[in-house]
């Protein structure tokens, strides 16, 4: 055995004959020889203790100790009490180090003065596939130079795996943290107290650790009721930050929360057991006021999204009596990445009956679909997760351009099934100006419209605007353009809002127009409309077509 051991390696292992050697073989391969091994035989079954010693293979600097099963917890508890080293770094016994591990954490430890380090980790299947990742979510690609990580905002400490493997400890900073005995998805609680304590830490970005997927028993691969267990561990988690000084707990915390809720659900549980999951993780959401929140993860699947977070349900109405496109549009609906909470068929087709019935539903947004509207698949998700992480009350497809970029002068749909409502703004609308709702009702759907979205919310920075391309209009009754201008200009809207609507849907009906002869003919009518009515020409919007802007005189920027 080394006498004063730089690094202590606490390597725990349960039941892994035929895994264990690779996992010594790696510490016995690293160029960095100034270690102590300590071997934890948590009560294996099977010929593991066998297996090690053949592969320590009477190396000094190697300790098997041999302990009664208690978990992966226990054995690393074990370790980190009989260690030496100034130093601390776990090894998982299926899994392995790069030659270069301790050697570059080590150099670097001492380099920066870090109390830990953390590296880049390689993804191992058992088909021999193997992918590079920096340990980061959200930022996969290993890239860049040694740098400090910043802890101190809840944020950033969710991005990092919390997996105590893919770094290098000072002892002493670890100091009496232990992992929790018993419990599963340990890793969390402990790499918590230790980030509140750091502020920050040394990053390698190099893939240094080899983990292992896919083994079969493996911890993290478990769909039975031991999932709760990792709702536990989040629980623990934000007791732990709760009186620390961390900026943005609860954004941090609710996208920790959503990730592990993603990794429980891919290990395909039964649905019961399933089910049980989610209602004690909608349980756990609610009490600590979480949001589905999967910024920067697209690969997390929406799917629980509704159940987790009430702001993520959407309702639908479907207005129409023709069944089959009726059958189009719920086909359209059922294959969201973002289910739609509930749908509502109704033969009324007259506004007035469409809102009142919007007003009833239970979701906390609402949308007015008639029979044949075809939104894309990502429709309600992009709706809804950018409503809510900016707080919108409004959500309006089709007036921003497909590149997301471009808003219109003020909130403007020229059909209902453009809006994305808030249920309870459309409620307090309803309920107080009864008048101006029948009022509205009235004119023109799209005059109507423009109207609802300028009552429902006239804070337009409040509003969500959303390319066309995600949704499909079944066939409407055409309004011609002067009838369109007529109906504005009776509107007591300001005279700029008045032209700025009715260049952009007279833009609507131009895009939609295929013939290039019928949209010169159609911008012709635009302008002349614009100008029987008593509109004023429209201020610049970049959306606006070339042909547009010269029949409707639009104002220069």
């Amino acid at each position: 055995m080394h006498d004063s051991p730089a690094i202590s390696v606490i390597l725990p292992c349960h039941d892994l004959e035929g895994l264990i050697g690779t996992a010594i073989d790696s510490l016995r391969g690293q160029s960095f020889t100034a270690f102590e091994a300590l071997v934890i035989d948590d009560g294996s079954r099977d010929g593991t203790r066998n297996a090690a010693l053949r592969a320590i293979a009477g190396d000094a600097r190697f300790r098997l100790i041999a302990s009664p099963h208690r978990g992966l917890s226990a054995a690393r508890n074990h370790g980190l009490d009989a260690a030496r080293g100034a130093m601390v770094a776990f090894l998982d016994g299926d899994d392995s180090y790069e030659p270069g591990f301790l050697r570059d954490h080590h150099e670097e430890l001492v380099r920066s003065n870090s109390p830990w380090t953390a590296s880049a980790l390689i993804l191992a299947w058992p088909d021999g596939r193997r992918v590079a990742h920096s340990g980061i979510h959200g930022a996969a690609g290993v890239q860049g130079g040694p740098r400090w990580l910043p802890l101190l905002d809840a944020c950033d400490v969710a991005a990092h795996f919390p997996s105590a493997w893919n770094k290098l400890y000072r002892r002493d900073f670890i100091g009496a943290t232990r992992f929790r005995e018993g419990a599963l998805y340990e890793d969390h609680p402990f790499f918590w107290e230790l980030a509140v304590r750091a502020r920050r830490i040394r990053y390698l970005p190099r893939p240094l650790y080899r983990y292992r997927l896919g083994r079969p028993g493996q911890i993290t691969a478990q769909a039975d009721g031991r999932m709760l267990e990792h709702l536990e561990r989040l629980r623990e988690v934000a007791e732990c930050v709760r009186d620390t000084g961390m900026t943005r707990q609860r954004k941090g915390l609710s996208r920790l929360a959503t990730r592990a809720v993603d990794e429980r659900l891919r290990m395909d549980p039964a649905p019961a057991q399933r089910a049980r999951f989610l209602n004690a993780a909608g349980a756990l959401f609610a009490a600590q006021g979480w949001r589905w929140d999967r910024a920067g993860a697209p690969e997390i699947a929406l799917t629980p999204a509704p159940i987790l977070d009430p702001e993520m349900r959407l309702g639908v109405l479907l207005a129409g009596t023709d069944a089959a496109a009726a059958r189009e549009t719920r086909r359209a609906l059922a294959v969201q990445t973002l289910p739609v909470t509930e749908i509502h068929a109704i033969d009324a087709q007259d506004l007035r009956s469409r809102l009142d019935v919007a007003c009833q539903a239970r979701s906390p947004w609402v949308t007015l679909l008639r029979a044949g509207d075809c939104p894309s698949p990502d429709w309600a998700a992009r709706a809804l997760e950018q409503a809510c992480r900016q707080k919108a009350r409004l959500v309006v497809v089709g007036a921003g351009a497909d590149n997301g970029r471009a808003r219109v002068s003020g909130p403007v749909a020229c059909d209902p099934a453009m809006l994305l409502i808030r249920r309870s703004g459309l409620r307090r609308f309803c309920a107080a100006y009864p008048a101006r709702r029948d009022a509205l009702c009235a004119m023109p759907e799209p005059v109507a419209m423009a109207m609802l979205a300028r009552l429902l919310c006239p804070d337009t920075s409040r509003i969500i605007a959303l390319p066309a391309s995600l949704l499909t209009l079944a066939p409407r009754p055409a309004l011609t353009m002067r009838a369109l201008a007529k109906a504005l200009a009776q509107t007591p809207l300001a005279p700029t809002e008045r032209a700025a609507i009715f260049a952009h849907l007279a833009q609507i009906r131009l895009a939609s127009t295929p013939d290039r002869l019928a949209r010169c003919r159609l911008a012709l009518a635009a302008g002349f409309a614009r100008m029987t009515a008593g509109l004023d020409p429209p201020p610049p919007a970049p959306h606006i077509g070339r042909s547009l802007r010269l029949t409707l005189w639009q104002r220069t920027a």
